[in-house]
């Protein structure tokens, strides 16, 4: 089950994501994505810090709220989530499409930064 949970400050607008968000839940937050942008939103937060579980259709979900801001000329930036869903996005290689801010550790300071997967290869 998917939980979405909306923070409006002026403009800017987050939402943060718990539980689980795959085929049973990924219209809702394409929904309410368009929604925000359409009433003028500038910046769509989407924060994955909470979320446990993300599938392909939850993936296609964040690719759809991209599609939806660039449509209303809406900035999107992504707070990374935990280690498995985070995987998702490095796995498909969608990593360095997506606007993902910079992980924060459990201190609230900057993690150590994260090397790419096309950094890894450009290393090799």
């Amino acid at each position: 089950m998917l939980r979405i949970q909306g923070q409006r400050q002026d403009e800017r607008c987050t939402l943060a994501l718990a539980g689980e968000l795959d085929i049973a839940s990924a219209h809702e937050l394409v929904g309410r994505a368009q929604e925000l942008c359409a009433q003028g939103s500038s910046q769509l937060v989407v924060d994955l810090t909470q979320l446990e579980f993300i599938d392909s259709a939850g993936l296609n979900a964040i690719l759809g709220v991209r599609a939806v801001c660039n449509e209303h000329s809406c900035e999107l930036r992504l707070t990374p989530g935990k280690g498995p869903v985070q995987r998702l996005f490095e796995v498909t290689r969608v990593i360095d499409e997506l606007p993902f801010d910079e992980p924060r550790g459990e201190d609230g300071q900057d993690a150590p930064p994260q090397v790419s997967r096309s950094d890894a290869d450009a290393a090799r």
